[in-house]
């Protein structure tokens, strides 16, 4: 997984620049008018890859949902079960799960154009070959661009920073198809110092 972050991370940097070219081109904000994008939903999905916290090369299955309780700001969640290896010169196994509990905001900066940003309090929970167990919480911040491409596609992406037992800074994808009224199939990526995930889910939007 580490070959590929750095071009992972310019990919991700050139998409988000294109993103945001139309908001600087157009100083103003819509006023009184929203994109329409869902921010009440149940997702699910699987995820694979490097995680730093704890540092681990990790299979996860993970479930999500956000709620909407003004315009402008919603309610976020969720949980990761994981099972892998430390990172390290022995490798052993370990599994856990990773909570996560936040608020996030939402604003139009142009037609088809949101910018979020999202803060969470974490809880990681691992338990290592031999017997150990340790626990750990913190915190994740995040900020970036929602946009809808076409009619079925939305495209999203930004950076983000984790500090639960180290801290971590990286950049952060994703895509959603469209696949009928209210449901979605996604994909996403984060690439950071010691992070590098990919995964897979679906979404289905209130």
């Amino acid at each position: 997984m580490k070959p590929i972050r750095f071009g992972s991370a310019v990919l991700l940097s050139a998409a988000l620049g294109s993103l945001s070219l139309p908001a600087l081109a157009q100083q103003q904000t819509i006023s009184g008018r929203d994109n329409g994008f869902s921010y009440t939903y149940l997702q699910g999905g699987y995820e694979v890859g490097d995680i730093a916290n704890p540092e681990a090369d990790v299979d996860a299955l993970f479930f999500e949902g956000s709620y909407a309780f003004d315009p402008n700001l919603f309610l976020r969640g969720g949980v990761n079960f994981y099972d892998g290896e430390l990172d390290g010169r022995f490798s052993p196994d370990v599994d856990g799960e990773r909570i996560h509990l936040g608020l996030g905001f939402n604003t139009l900066l142009q037609e088809n154009l949101d910018l979020v940003v999202t803060g969470d309090v974490v809880r990681v929970r691992a338990d290592v070959d031999g017997g150990r167990s340790d626990s750990e919480t913190g915190y994740a911040l995040g900020a970036g661009l929602r946009h809808r491409t076409t009619d079925k596609i939305e495209l999203s992406g930004g950076a983000f920073h984790e500090d639960v037992e180290d801290s971590d800074t990286g950049l952060y994808g994703q895509a959603l198809y469209k696949l009928q009224p209210q449901v979605d199939l996604g994909a996403r990526v984060a690439v950071g110092g010691d992070t590098g995930t990919f995964g897979l889910f679906g979404r289905y939007n209130f």
